[in-house]
C-alpha cells in the first residue's frame, strides 16, 4: 500500500547573512499566486547581527543552519 503524501505548508529557502556570509534556512510560507516581494529582517545564527532579506513571501520558521554546517564551526 502506497504512503500518503503529506503536503508542506513551508518552502525552504536558503539566505546568506550580509556581515559574515554564513548560509542558512528559513522556511517561507507556501501559496499559490504571485505575492509582493516585502523586506524582512533575520538575525544571523553565526555573528549575531541582523540582515535584511527580500522573499516572495513571509518567513514563518527559522533561521537553521545548512546540515552540512556542525556547531562547532560557529566559535
Amino acid at each position: 500500500m502506497a504512503q500518503p503524501q503529506t503536503q508542506r505548508s513551508y518552502i525552504p529557502m536558503t539566505i546568506s547573512c550580509s556581515h559574515c556570509h554564513q548560509k542558512q534556512i528559513v522556511h517561507m510560507r507556501a501559496r499559490t499566486g504571485c505575492w509582493q516581494m516585502a523586506h524582512q529582517s533575520v538575525k544571523c545564527l553565526t555573528c549575531g547581527e541582523y540582515f535584511d532579506v527580500m522573499i516572495p513571501d513571509a518567513i514563518i520558521a527559522g533561521p537553521f543552519l545548512p546540515s552540512n554546517v556542525s556547531p562547532t564551526k560557529l566559535i
